[in-house]
This record gives structure tokens, sequence and C-alpha cells, in this order.
């Protein structure tokens, strides 16, 4: 990938090379502690793998929903843990129950090359949420090189994501990678026509994206809840917006007819926002559903921002679908992410 930041491919990794790698093992679980998706730990394989055929000592950490800086058993990383050794039932997986300290450096001392340790929740520790200088310190002293591979999170300015890139040496994983290569094709140099779809909820984050991507987008597809909730303050843009007249819980088969000629007519799409309220009615997702359709069966490059559009359209296929809900947003928007600004540039030493 000729990306301007240094990825693990660039990073002097050899047998026995302490590596800290942050990852977004933020998944969802059911009632009785199973993971019900493992999209966010199989996206991470491809960086693991490589470290493991090098022969790295993986040291992994993530977040885990919202302890509110203390350690929670509900929100335990142990359970992902356990999924990740069935995952890689060849390779030894072990777990810490702490982040850090002097039982995490023993475990980490009795590690066989080419081998994984899963810390506890980041966030069992308030100082992670504050990014306290000391705590990435104590991170960064676990490992030799960081490897940042969670772009769902490089928009928080935390100790596990940014902290530590101020100890170490520090480089994108694959996954960190393909996310900034995509959304990149939205922002510097689009295939035209270039048609943007904003659905969800929340108009108060939605507008402000659909106006900033006006500036370079050919047409604006506006539906979903933010669509009855819609003010016009594109005027300058208004030739290319299409909103939904819709006030219902889902778009109509009329809006499907009159946005699938624009749809099939584009090079790029960028989606973000489910565009019926599928999480009330599963019936709701019907046009959401035809929309995705109409843009797998088209020749556009189709990249879907993460988030509720991801899981509304899992079971389609897109160039490519972002693991990141608002770090998409504010990329494509142009906002610089902490998590990426405090990577290593290529030859940077």
């Amino acid at each position: 990938m000729n990306l301007p930041i240094a990825t693990v491919e660039d990073a002097p990794i050899k047998a026995g090379t302490r590596v800290l790698l942050r990852v977004d093992y933020n998944v969802p679980l059911t009632v009785d502690g199973q993971i019900s998706d493992e999209k966010r730990i199989t996206d991470s394989l491809p960086t693991i793998q490589y470290l493991l055929d090098r022969g790295a000592k993986i040291i992994l950490c993530s977040h885990f929903g919202r302890p509110e800086g203390r350690p929670d058993p509900q929100f335990s990383l142990r359970p992902v843990a356990v999924h990740l050794q069935k995952l890689l039932p060849d390779v030894k997986v072990q777990f810490a129950e702490q982040t850090v300290g002097t039982t995490v450096k023993q475990q980490i001392n009795t590690l066989t090359n080419g081998s994984i340790l899963l810390l506890e929740n980041t966030r069992f520790d308030a100082r992670e949420t504050a990014n306290d200088s000391e705590f990435a310190k104590q991170l960064a002293e676990l490992g030799e090189i960081f490897v940042n591979d969670a772009f769902g999170t490089a928009h928080r300015a935390h100790a596990s994501t940014v902290g530590v890139a101020s100890y170490l040496p520090s480089y994108a994983g694959f996954l960190m990678a393909r996310e900034i290569q995509y959304l990149s094709q939205i922002t510097q140099n689009p295939q035209r026509p270039f048609t943007v779809i904003i659905g969800g909820k929340k108009a108060s984050d939605k507008v402000p994206l659909a106006l900033k991507l006006a500036d370079t987008a050919d047409n604006v597809l506006v539906g979903g809840k933010i669509a009855a909730e819609w003010q016009d303050d594109g005027r300058q843009h208004r030739a290319k917006f299409y909103i939904a007249p819709d006030r219902g819980l889902d778009i109509s088969t009329e809006t499907v007819a009159t946005w699938r000629p624009i749809i099939e007519s584009s090079r790029t799409i960028f989606w973000n926002g489910p565009l019926g309220q599928f999480d009330v009615d599963p019936r709701n997702g019907a046009g959401t559903r035809a929309i995705a359709q109409i843009i797998t069966q088209s020749q556009a490059v189709s990249i879907v921002g993460g988030g509720d559009t991801a899981a509304a359209v899992k079971d389609f296929k897109f160039t490519h679908i972002s693991t990141g809900g608002g770090a998409a947003l504010e990329f494509v928007e142009g906002t610089s992410l902490p998590g990426i600004a405090c990577l290593q540039t290529k030859g940077e030493k």
C-alpha cells in the first residue's frame, strides 16, 4: 500500500520482538456471554498472523464497553481471549487479568515466540480515557514496538491509542492501513460520478457531514429519520441533494426507484447511516436492503461507514465496510484523527 504512514511491514520485527498491538475488540455479547458478531476480531487476524509468522510475542490491548474507569466483570475481555483461541487453534493465547503491572510483565517474560497475551480491558483504569502519560508509559514498557490496528478508536486520544506512541516506534496495522486507503479515495480523488448516501437518526451529526461532502460529491441522497428533520442549509448545493420525502420508518419503493438510476450511474459511493429504523422493527430495513442490493450490483467503488450501517448491510458485499463509525465520519469530514496522526511516517526513524 502506498501510504504516507509507516505500516507494520516497515517495522523491524524479528523472532522474539515484543509487539504491543492495539486492536478494537469492543464486540457485542449475548446475554450468556457469547460473542454475537466476531467481525472486529477476524478483521484483526491479518496483522496478528503477520506478526506470528515472524515469531513476535504479541501483547494485545483493547477497550470493551464503558466500565467507568474501574474493574467490572461484565466488561472483561476474557470471553474474547477464549474466542480468539478458537480462531487460532495452533497458537497459544493467554489472558492477563490486569492491564499493566508486575504480574503482567511476568506473564510476558514467559511468552514463547509466536504466542499471544491479551490484556484486560484498558478502560478498567480511569487513566486510559484521560490519556494519562504515566499509564501510557506503563503500557509502552510491555512492548518494544507499537502497532495500532484499531481504526474504530482512532478519533479518541486515549493512552492505548495515542499516549503509547510517545514512547515506542509506532506503526499502522493492516486494518488501519486499509481503512485509510479506502476512505482517502473519498476525500482525495473519487472516481466520478461520486454519490453520497446519508441516513441515520442524528441530524446534528449527519447534516454537517452531508454539507461537507457536497463540496466534492455529485449527488447527495438523504434518507432515514434525518430526512424528516432536514433543514436545507446548503442552498449553494441544492441541485445535488435528493431528500427522501418519506415520513415513515423506512424509505418507500418510490424513493428507491428514484435513486436507482443515480446509484447505477455512480463510480464511487459512500454510505453512512441506515435508511430505515430497522433497530425498531426488522421490517423497516427493506429500503436499506434494496439500496444495498442496487449498490452491490453496480460497478461503483462502494464504501460503507461503520456502526449501524455496517450492521444493516452485513449480508451484502461492498468494496469496503469500515470498522469505525465516528472515526470514519471524522476522517471523511477532513478531521485529523489523533490515533493516526501519532503514527510514524514512511522513512521516519
